[in-house]
């Protein structure tokens, strides 16, 4: 009977005290982590030790420990029980992030136009001139003008770059070394989907506005 409310607690070694606290800060930053190069070793510290983790994150914080799959490639992330009782912060992404998310999952998982290796300037071309994506663009960065100017084509450009940011800071792309546009798609990309999947399919259907 003693021990029916003693709480769990991570014990860690002198190996991997180092390991848990940088996974540890990446998962409470809002990273995705996976079997990746940039995240290899927090990955298989978090398949050593994930029954341990797992209590550790609901008891101290109110937050769940999670895993997905993508293309049998398994990411891990931290999720909310309930937000408000949750002791973590929970960052979202902003609107039009997400915006662009959507539709570059759209274009790389739905119609196939991309391979996992890409550059901005793909991406900016095909959203230039989607059939269903254009409107979208035109709502957001034309407003009332008819006509791309030199300033809307540099607020789509930097729309693209800062998306591409913030999901290079969650994990879900990987801007590889000494090319300034070319990027991965990584496994972790696959939470737009889980989460969106509804706008994804209706991709035509989304409201869009520039507020």
């Amino acid at each position: 009977m003693e021990h029916q409310n003693k709480k769990s607690y991570l014990t860690l070694t002198d190996n991997n005290f180092e390991r848990f606290a940088d996974t540890d800060t990446l998962l409470r930053s809002g990273v995705h982590v996976q079997n990746h190069k940039s995240q290899s070793r927090n990955f298989q510290f978090l398949e050593d030790n994930f029954n341990t983790l797992f209590p550790f994150y609901e008891e101290l914080y109110q937050i769940k420990l999670s895993s997905s799959l993508s293309s049998n490639e398994k990411f891990y992330y931290l999720d909310y029980f309930d937000e408000q009782k949750s002791k973590l912060k929970k960052d979202k992404l902003d609107s039009q992030v997400t915006l662009f998310s959507i539709f570059l999952y759209f274009l790389h998982k739905v119609e196939k136009r991309f391979s996992y290796t890409l550059t901005k300037s793909e991406i900016i071309e095909v959203l230039n001139s989607h059939h269903k994506i254009k409107p979208h663009i035109q709502r957001l960065f034309l407003g009332s003008d008819k006509e791309e100017t030199n300033t809307t084509v540099k607020t789509l450009d930097k729309w693209v770059s800062d998306s591409l940011r913030q999901l290079e800071k969650i994990g879900w792309v990987y801007f590889l070394e000494d090319e300034n546009e070319k990027f991965e798609i990584l496994p972790a990309f696959e939470r737009i989907a889980l989460i969106y999947r509804d706008a994804i399919n209706s991709i035509d259907e989304i409201k869009t506005t520039n507020d």
